[in-house]
């Protein structure tokens, strides 16, 4: 990467990781309130105006400092830009959680240029964490209160010894993938129900060892490539392709990767 390069990733990297917190407190002012503000999208997933109040803001600061960059956000649609770089933002990942009052949701921002990712941050407003990351240069965990420090994925390198998220079932049924879900449950340890980004930032800290997804946007990936990588684990399709935009998604600790994808096949 040049040095020009370098610095331009630099900057976009610490505004991304000041404005997620930023977008994150004005979630906060929201949730937990008698009203949030619910409305279904046609596809039946809920919105609240704290979603499209975090997004707005996003989009703003964006705009007033990269104005030549492109923007892809969940509630707003897509901004083209001249730069080759792309803002991608999901204001509230988890909006089923927020909705509910639980704090399992997360601000995320994504960077991508030339469309791959290369900046990403998740930022955990209601239990005051954030992970993020950017290419080659590793990637960090904060929690209020405390010392940042390295995020690191963890070494489990048995499926019988790990920990594994994943989403609704019922997910995976309408996709035809139950029954590979089923063959990882039935070798790993432990299966857990924290989903959405929080599993991600617990892959990302060395707390659980491998998440599944099996419907994912652009806005709910590209945020989280980089932190994967960047924390030493590995992201992929269910086959195992490096592909940034996957829909279906298998993330691991990158020691168990081969693993995990084999018996999805059915291996």
């Amino acid at each position: 990467m040049s040095r020009s390069l370098d610095n331009e990733l630099r900057q976009r990297y610490a505004r991304a990781v000041e404005w997620s917190r930023c977008a994150g407190a004005l979630t906060l002012e929201v949730f937990q309130s008698r009203d949030v503000g619910v409305e279904h999208k046609r596809d039946g997933s809920p919105v609240t105006r704290a979603d499209r109040r975090a997004e707005e803001y996003l989009r703003q600061c964006i705009a007033r400092e990269f104005p030549l960059d492109g923007i892809l956000g969940e509630e707003f649609g897509e901004t083209t830009g001249c730069s080759g770089v792309r803002w991608v933002l999901d204001p509230i990942d988890g909006t089923k959680a927020f909705v509910c009052g639980v704090p399992l949701f997360g601000v995320m921002v994504g960077v991508e240029w030339d469309g791959v990712p290369q900046i990403g941050v998740v930022h955990m407003p209601a239990l005051g964490e954030t992970v993020h990351g950017a290419t080659g240069m590793g990637a960090c965990w904060e929690r209020a209160g405390r010392a940042a420090e390295i995020a690191r994925v963890s070494r489990i390198d048995t499926l019988s010894e790990a920990v594994m998220c994943y989403t609704d079932r019922g997910l995976f049924a309408r996709e035809g993938l139950l029954e590979g879900l089923v063959r990882m449950e039935e070798r790993v340890r432990l299966c857990r129900g924290w989903n959405d980004c929080f599993a991600y930032v617990l892959l990302a800290t060395g707390r659980v060892d491998v998440v599944l997804d099996p419907v994912m946007e652009v806005w709910d990936v590209a945020p989280l490539v980089p932190i994967v990588r960047e924390s030493g684990g590995s992201m992929t399709d269910w086959r195992g392709t490096d592909e940034p935009h996957a829909r279906q998604c298998v993330a691991s600790n990158g020691v168990l990767h081969a693993h995990v994808c084999r018996a999805l096949r059915g291996g």
